[in-house]
């Protein structure tokens, strides 16, 4: 990963994040946010490239959001750990 250490970007993923980054030409952006009713964490990733939602996790814990993202296939049927070495985080 170019840009940030793989221990910052999923760090990051805990703090209401918007990041963007490029893998295998197509950009992404990944962004969580708490809901209007303060409780609900949300975790989603986009691809901006195709205007697709790639992954989107909701619950009270953000660790559960994370997790999943983390244990989540979504880098040509690999994970974000598998797949570090190809993103390139743009900002955030």
């Amino acid at each position: 990963m170019t840009g940030r250490t793989i221990s910052e970007f999923i760090t990051e993923l805990y703090n209401n994040p918007e990041m963007e980054f490029i893998y295998h030409d197509n950009r992404y952006m990944i962004s969580g946010y708490v809901g209007a009713s303060d409780e609900i964490y949300t975790l989603e990733l986009w691809n901006i490239t195709t205007n697709t939602l790639v992954f989107k996790c909701s619950d009270k814990l953000r660790e559960k959001c994370v997790e999943q993202f983390e244990d989540s296939k979504l880098f040509d049927n690999r994970t974000i750990y598998e797949a570090e070495a190809e993103i390139n985080v743009q900002y955030g």
